[in-house]
């Protein structure tokens, strides 16, 4: 009798710790929130310590507060800390595991990130499916950058069935929002006629309102619209002066090209000191032209001017 209530004793015990696990398991959220004390100013805290730029310490406690399962926003600002090596280094293994922890709970930011970095193969291998996808989901929340990704998918054709009408739609509703990549990439399908009419002047007008934002794709568009005098007359001035504006910007395309214009005296004085400087930012930026160029430089070698080694290729997102 006393070895059955024993065995009962154990049997009960077994089921009673059991049941705690389980509860514990669905609770631990709970559990780890009071755990972790008054949560509201630990965020508070963070988020100074990321305003001021300390950024290591900011993760430290968006890490805390990262576990949380709900902590969506936390999640997304730890991934883009990782993510744009705000720490020192970057880590886009990290990154990704954050931003899908935080796009799971719907936050919009990260799911526009995942778009990007499948899209592109950011810290992994690309997948356009996962791409429309996560970049989908932002887009419905209306996330102007993420309308901006997914119109990308439609006029490259990747994951899509390629269609310039949609991608045209998607960049109106995006410039709507003030989105300077839209409206940029706006201005290049007039430019091209891709799902709407061909107009210099609307191209320009898209051009001009993301360059006065200080876009630097549409810097660079309308330094080409200037010195090659599409829809004004040519000057080549004016299309160094905004080249320059990029080149600050760091587009390694702009820098390239002014480069160029220093070494040859093209729109600005001559200035061998100048062009090799601006060779050198966009060769560190893995500009192969500018790397090319500054060897030949710097063994002394006879360059031509052509027309060929310039890179006017218009820039779109």
């Amino acid at each position: 009798m006393k070895g059955k209530i024993k065995h009962i004793t154990i049997a009960l015990g077994i089921c009673l710790l059991l049941a705690m696990i389980v509860l514990g398991l669905k609770n631990r959220n709970t559990i780890y929130t009071w755990f972790l004390g008054d949560v509201q100013t630990l965020y508070m805290q963070a988020d100074s310590l990321y305003r001021q730029k300390r950024y290591e310490d900011a993760a430290t406690l968006y890490s805390k507060l990262a576990k949380i399962d709900t902590a969506k926003r936390c999640q997304f600002i730890l991934g883009d800390i990782y993510y744009q090596g705000k720490t020192g280094v970057r880590n886009y293994k990290k990154a990704m595991k954050l931003f899908l922890e935080s796009a799971d709970n719907g936050n919009a930011d990260s799911q526009n990130n995942l778009g990007y970095m499948y899209a592109y193969g950011i810290g992994t291998d690309i997948d356009y499916s996962k791409a429309k996808k996560y970049l989908s989901l932002a887009a419905l929340q209306g996330h102007s950058q993420a309308q901006v990704g997914l119109g990308s998918l439609y006029r490259h054709g990747w994951g899509v069935t390629k269609s310039y009408s949609e991608a045209f739609q998607l960049y109106k509703k995006a410039a709507a929002h003030d989105n300077t990549d839209a409206m940029n990439n706006l201005g290049y399908m007039y430019t091209f006629g891709y799902g709407t009419s061909t107009s210099a002047g609307d191209a320009i007008y898209w051009f001009e309102k993301s360059a006065s934002r200080d876009n630097v794709f549409a810097l660079f568009n309308l330094a080409v619209f200037h010195i090659e005098g599409h829809g004004y007359p040519k000057d080549l001035s004016k299309g160094a002066e905004l080249l320059s504006r990029a080149a600050e910007l760091n587009s390694p395309a702009a820098q390239f090209n002014l480069g160029l214009m220093y070494y040859f005296g093209k729109g600005v004085e001559k200035d061998y000191a100048k062009a090799k400087h601006l060779f050198q930012q966009a060769s560190a930026q893995g500009h192969n032209h500018a790397l090319e160029f500054l060897m030949k430089v710097e063994n002394k070698e006879k360059v031509s001017e052509t027309d060929s080694i310039y890179d006017w290729k218009l820039k779109a997102i």
